[in-house]
């Protein structure tokens, strides 16, 4: 007698081992959200971009959110489970975004009286960070929209090498000044608009890739011709926005 006997076949053992498939958006700013998705990211440990740790949540077994923090550099996502690490096959690209800023004043804040025409009428401070990569040059302005009629100009600064990183208050070395919209040109002109209510004045500053090829006197350097000039080769830009009533 034969007897036949059943061979049970072993399947192999299923991984769990994390994967990644997709990582958007990989070109990112500091403060921007990315989603990591793959598989098996339950039991998720650790997650590091360019070999430094970062702060993460896992979402599902497929999905997770990473916002990336300050100090964070270029290159690949790795995620450690319980079960392996598996690191991207493509890198997180991190991208400066120029900031300015004041120690005097913030963003969409009040503009001090000291810098105005009730006052000294002083130049402000102005500084600035987080500049592109192949920054080389910068440049400052500073200008109001009245109600009717063309930009009033403040202030015009050009010529600042990318080892410049601010103007001190009530500069008058740093830079070269422009022509702003007022009888006396090469300088900073305090603010002294007429009539009731809060006015807004934007100071910005420009990221260039290139110091401007200037072309005509000084005294023609307007904020409109230094734009101009500037318009093929300004990596970024960054404005303040302040208000100020006179009293």
């Amino acid at each position: 007698m034969i007897s036949m006997f059943a061979c049970k076949k072993n399947n192999p053992p299923v991984s769990l081992s994390p994967g990644i498939t997709t990582i958007s958006p990989t070109n990112v700013h500091v403060g921007d959200t990315i989603t990591i998705s793959g598989a098996h990211f339950t039991g998720t440990t650790s997650v590091m971009i360019n070999g430094v740790n970062v702060t993460f949540t896992v979402v599902n077994d497929s999905t997770i959110i990473v916002v990336i923090p300050q100090g964070t550099t270029s290159g690949p996502v790795t995620v450690t489970t319980t079960n392996g690490t598996i690191s991207s096959t493509v890198n997180i690209q991190m991208l400066s975004k120029l900031v300015a800023f004041s120690s005097a004043f913030v963003n969409n804040g009040l503009y001090p009286k000291l810098y105005t025409c009730d006052s000294t009428g002083i130049s402000p401070p102005i500084s600035w960070r987080d500049a592109p990569v192949g920054t080389n040059a910068y440049a400052v302005t500073m200008h109001t929209i009245p109600v009717t009629g063309a930009n009033h100009v403040y202030m015009v600064v050009y010529n600042l090498p990318s080892t410049v990183t601010s103007l001190p208050e009530n500069n008058t070395t740093v830079g070269t000044y422009g022509a702003n919209t007022f009888p006396n040109p090469l300088k900073y002109e305090p603010p002294c608009s007429q009539g009731p209510g809060l006015k807004y004045y934007y100071l910005t500053v420009y990221a260039l890739s290139q110091q401007p090829n200037i072309t005509v006197a000084q005294n023609q350097v307007t904020m409109d011709y230094l734009k101009s000039v500037i318009s093929n080769i300004t990596l970024d830009t960054s404005m303040i926005t302040v208000g100020y009533a006179r009293p």
